[in-house]
């Protein structure tokens, strides 16, 4: 528990430094995608810090282009 708040508590003052001068300078995009990044960031350093087992992201790879290589192989006859 208490590295789960260490870990949301260093993404908030980092956020809490570095968001304001995006905001200020209307940067919209780089606000979006700052904010989308910290909260990722966070999320796997909640895990990372935890010990916490995560899947591996090439499942979801081999997900998503197992039925295009099975199209492609049928168009080519292989």
């Amino acid at each position: 528990m208490l590295l789960t708040l260490s870990v949301i508590l260093s993404a908030g003052l980092i956020g809490w430094f570095d968001l304001p001068g995006l905001i200020r300078n209307k940067k919209w995009k780089e606000t979006v995608v700052y904010s989308i990044l910290l909260l990722m960031a966070t999320f796997f350093g909640i895990f990372a810090a935890n010990l916490w087992e995560f899947p591996s992201p090439l499942y979801l790879i081999i997900w998503i282009y197992k039925p295009v290589n099975q199209f492609l192989a049928h168009l080519t006859g292989t």
